[in-house]
């Protein structure tokens, strides 16, 4: 087990809200063993900024080899090895500060082990079993859809209660997760499901039309694994079901 060093960022230019979103992620990974801090920039191995000018440029002037990771309203990104797009959603941050951490050679995880050679070299369908949670017969058939050609075959539920019954009597190795729900809100039915010992690990996409910043903060207070917005994009949803499924054949 290596030892988990801790990741100092330095902001430039950034409003206080957006800077909020990023004190906010600092406080929630700590608990999860990930460790962050605000320092000097001398000090600092990632550069958060903002793509106004006298931003950038206060950031170029600083040490080669410190990190640094735009914040702009477009996807283009200016300066740097990441750009996260406005809205701050909680994950994007996440995923930029991970990978920031990884490049700058610091460890964020409770522990680093060698990646299993994967023993799955075909995908067939019915190799993973997913539960589609939602109360918009729509939305059940598009996602029906997504999954069509995939490896993956899936069960749906209506509603939090109808959900929950179909995890207590079924093993599922991925979950998509409605957020309001007419009787459970999706968040309290993420919360009993990780009170399961066989549903600690398992993937949970969340699914709402909710943007704000906190609507995602307790989704992932509950234990969901990543969140998607409805109505939910082909492009956002392939993507993130190969970054889960190649998770799934590493490590489920």
């Amino acid at each position: 087990m290596n030892t988990i060093k801790s990741v100092g960022l330095c902001f430039f230019g950034l409003s206080a809200k957006d800077q909020a979103v990023f004190e906010r992620v600092i406080e929630f990974v700590a608990k999860k063993g990930k460790k962050f801090h605000q320092c000097s920039a001398k000090e600092a191995d990632l550069f958060i900024v903002n793509d106004k000018v006298e931003a950038i440029k206060a950031a170029q002037q600083q040490q080669q080899s410190q990190i640094i990771i735009t914040v702009s309203n477009s996807n283009h990104c200016s300066i740097g090895i990441y750009n996260i797009k406005r809205p701050l959603l909680i994950t994007r941050v996440m995923r930029a500060m991970d990978k920031g951490s990884q490049l700058c050679g610091k460890l964020t995880t409770y522990q680093s082990k060698p990646k299993p050679t994967p023993q799955k070299t075909t995908t067939k369908r019915g190799d993973f079993h997913a539960l589609v949670v939602d109360d918009s017969a729509a939305i059940r058939k598009q996602l029906e859809l997504e999954l069509r050609d995939t490896p993956i075959s899936a069960d749906y539920a209506v509603c939090g209660k109808d959900a929950l019954e179909k995890i207590n009597n079924n093993q599922y190795d991925l979950i998509f997760l409605d957020i309001i729900m007419p009787d459970i809100y999706g968040y309290e039915v993420c919360r009993q499901l990780r009170k399961k010992p066989n549903y600690k690990r398992t993937p949970v996409i969340m699914l709402s039309g909710k943007t704000e910043p906190l609507d995602e903060v307790e989704g992932i207070i509950a234990g969901a694994t990543t969140y998607l917005l409805k109505p939910v994009k082909h492009k956002d949803f392939q993507k993130t079901l190969n970054r889960i499924s190649r998770w799934l054949y590493d490590y489920a």
